[in-house]
């Protein structure tokens, strides 16, 4: 086969993957056998259904403006713990907390639907991964996202992983 060829399938393998299509290639073992011992796959329609109730509730909520301090990882960066505020739907600041260095986050400026919505691309892209690690949590009264887990697999810090944890929601309207 010629290299453009080649190319065309490995993309075509990839966004399959990504996508969550496919199965198991004809006479290998299925994904989950890879898995590590003990592993116990999350459920992945679950969590689709916790989030779309979730995401009622912060509907329901009617908060539009409002604070919170994140704190991140996007493997192997561990970025500083940083306050955003949103006002009218709006992210219009991003601060690091006192105590913290560094630049502030660029991944920080998102208002709630942002963060649902990066649940949500989460979550899909879970769906075609062999042994999927993620995990998330909402408040419970207003439903906006409190955590979000992912990684990839048993490599830990260079598997690519990311986590964010929401604290100190305040509400400023």
């Amino acid at each position: 086969m010629t290299r453009r060829v080649l190319l065309a399938l490995a993309a075509l393998s990839l966004t399959s993957a990504v996508a969550g299509g496919g199965g198991t290639p004809a006479g290998q073992p299925p994904l989950s056998r890879t898995c590590r011992d003990g592993y116990v796959r999350p459920d992945l329609a679950a969590l689709g259904r916790e989030l779309r109730a979730a995401r009622a509730r912060w509907t329901a909520s009617g908060v539009t403006s409002y604070t919170y301090d994140l704190r991140q990882i996007a493997a192997p960066v561990l970025f500083p713990d940083t306050r955003v505020t949103v006002q009218a739907d709006r992210a219009v600041s991003t601060t690091i907390l006192p105590g913290q260095e560094g630049t502030p986050n660029p991944l920080a400026r998102q208002i709630m639907e942002q963060r649902f919505d990066d649940i949500a691309r989460t979550l899909a892209f879970q769906r075609g991964r062999a042994c999927p690690e993620v995990r998330v949590s909402f408040d419970p009264q207003r439903g906006y996202p409190t955590h979000l887990y992912s990684g990839l697999g048993d490599a830990g810090i260079m598997d690519g992983f990311g986590e964010w944890t929401l604290t100190n929601f305040t509400p400023t309207r």
